[in-house]
């Protein structure tokens, strides 16, 4: 009779789980535009930087940002697919598409992470999926094609002879 109802209970308690899991509330969900002429001048600018050398940028796409407020772990996706046309020196560097979903979410030791698949222009150099420990900045895992630092190719690239 125990176990019975010790079944009972679990039962119970899993499908309350459940029931709480499809009447979670809905994640907040937001469009950036990547043609936006500030988000445009916020990129240049970083990578004018990272290069030493002004870089003219000519983007399209999106990032559709969903965030999980109250969620137990999960934290926030973001879907993007972007073109990205990079100038300078009369040179020019063409990255299509960009596209991919990251991910964000608090793991089981309480530490915050962050998966990037794609191709990222970050300067992971891996065409596949990076994952990085966000409270430490370690390299959790990478695995995919590595083709090297996007920033640092994209500058030797677009660098003067």
């Amino acid at each position: 009779m125990r176990r019975l109802v010790s079944a009972a209970v679990c039962a119970v308690l899993l499908s309350g789980l459940a029931a709480g899991s499809l009447f979670a509330a809905k994640p907040t969900k937001f469009v950036i535009d990547i043609s936006d002429p500030e988000f445009i001048a916020g990129g240049e600018e970083q990578l004018s930087e990272d290069c030493g050398f002004a870089i003219d940028l000519e983007a399209s796409g999106h990032i559709i940002v969903h965030q999980f407020d109250g969620h137990a772990r999960l934290i926030e996706i973001d879907n993007y697919r972007m073109f990205q046309t990079l100038s300078a020196n009369g040179k020019t560097v063409v990255v299509r598409p960009d596209a991919g979903p990251d991910i964000v979410w608090v793991g089981r030791d309480g530490a915050v992470y962050l998966a990037i698949t794609g191709r990222p222009i970050t300067g992971s150099g891996v065409i596949g999926r990076t994952v990085i420990n966000l409270d430490t900045g370690e390299l959790v895992s990478s695995n995919g094609n590595d083709v090297g630092d996007f920033i640092a190719a994209l500058c030797t690239a677009l660098a003067a002879d």
